[in-house]
This record gives C-alpha cells, structure tokens and sequence, in this order.
C-alpha cells in the first residue's frame, strides 16, 4: 500500500519546510523548493502541513507581507520549531489572536440575533450558543487584561475618547 500523492506532497513540504527552519518562505520559494506547481495543490498541502507541525508541536505561521524591504509586498510563511519564537511570530500570533476575537464577536451578534428572532428555526440552540460565546469573550478579554494589541476599541471606545480629548482642550481654553 503506497501513499497518495496528496500525502507525498504534505511529506515533501513538510521535510522542505523543516530544512528551511525559520526562513521567510512565499509559495513561490516553497513550490522551486519541492516541485510543485503554485496553485491549489501546493496550497492543500501547505495546509495540512499547518497541522502537522502542530501536532508536532511545531509551528507554520500564517501568510503575512514580509518584513524585508526587499521583499516588499510578498506573502511570507515560516516554519518554526518547538520552543523557538522571535517577535515575528509574536506579530503572527498577534493577528490571529485579533481575527479570533473578531469572529467571535461576529458568531455572538449572529447567535443573539437569531435567539431573539421568532422565525428561527433553532432559537434555543442559537441562544445557548450565544451565551458561550458571550462567556468566551468575557473570559479571554477581560480587556483590560488581554490589551488594546489583541482587542481593538470599538467605536463607542474611540467616540468616548474623542470627547474625553475635546472636553480636555476646552478645559485648557477656559482655564
């Protein structure tokens, strides 16, 4: 019983990936490194090469415009290895901290919708949903804990800090 050609591509990438160990890599750089056309099989195979290493306890970071000058406008990966990290992977593990808590704060506005609609067809399981997520949100961002990096102020927080600004400079004018 052989391997698919799916499962050949993920070992191949995987095995590259770990040679090129903390490396800005595009897919461009990782599809010269094994042979593979860029498209849609190399992106599969990088996909699950993400799991992978993080069964593995490894990391392959998300794709982000690289840091060089030189390499200005193209998306970058890399791959690193259990217990090795820098303040790139911060900035990495920065963005999909942000992307989580935006998307659960999409899920919570959608549950609770849909909890309180009378049309719903599952206005109990969407209000048990929207209480977890609520629980959710409430513990990762007790938000003075987690940080502005993570959790960005929402409007009402940035309207509140423009007037907290203007009342300021009206003082200093009358005073």
């Amino acid at each position: 019983m052989g391997w698919t050609r799916a499962e050949t591509d993920v070992a191949e990438v995987m095995i590259w990936l770990r040679g090129n160990h903390g490396r800005e890599v595009s897919y461009a750089d990782i599809a010269a490194g094994v042979g593979i056309k860029d498209g849609a099989r190399l992106r599969r195979a990088v996909k699950v090469a993400r799991v992978v290493a993080a069964n593995r306890g490894d990391r392959l970071e998300r794709f982000l415009p690289s840091q060089s000058p030189a390499r200005r406008r193209v998306f970058v990966t890399r791959y690193m290895r259990q217990g090795l990290g820098d303040e790139f992977g911060a900035r990495d593990a920065m963005s999909a901290a942000r992307t989580a808590m935006t998307a659960m704060k999409d899920m919570h506005r959608a549950t609770t919708f849909e909890a309180g609609n009378d049309k719903s067809i599952a206005r109990q399981e969407f209000g048990t949903m929207a209480m977890a997520v609520d629980e959710c949100i409430t513990k990762v961002s007790g938000i003075d804990k987690v940080g502005p990096q993570v959790v960005k102020q929402e409007n009402t927080g940035l309207l509140a800090q423009m007037i907290a600004a203007l009342e300021a400079r009206l003082t200093e004018t009358t005073g």
